[in-house]
């Protein structure tokens, strides 16, 4: 009967450890405001495009390969694995950003940007 029991027990502790695994792997949704990680990761007031004085330095860092971003309105950051060429453009805009969340980087599979009220899908090329 014992036996019984810790056998129950420990399927049912493989049940939820294979469901909390599962939702790991299951991709989730985060909004907020596209930044240049580097600069963000100085002063984390640069949510901007404009950094010390340079405009539109946020884009030309991401331009030359510099990481993306993207804060949260809870103030959460999380560095975006995705082509940061293809979204330089959306700097200091606020973004909608679908992925699967890996050691506190977010792997993107769809970046959307606002635009006349509605979500538009911004065109990742595919990474290496």
């Amino acid at each position: 009967m014992r036996m019984i029991q810790v056998v129950v027990a420990l399927a049912v502790f493989a049940a939820v450890l294979g469901s909390a695994v599962l939702r790991a792997e299951e991709n989730q949704v985060w909004t907020g405001s596209l930044v240049d990680a580097s600069c963000y990761l100085t002063d984390n007031t640069q949510t901007g495009n404009e950094h010390m004085g340079m405009k539109q330095c946020g884009m030309a860092c991401l331009k030359m390969g510099r990481p993306a971003g993207i804060v949260t309105s809870d103030k959460k950051f999380f560095v975006l694995i995705a082509p940061s060429p293809d979204i330089a453009d959306y700097v200091g805009q606020g973004i909608r950003v679908t992925g699967k969340l890996r050691n506190s980087s977010i792997l993107v599979d769809k970046l959307e940007v606002k635009k006349s009220g509605a979500w538009v899908a911004v065109k990742l090329n595919a990474m290496m």
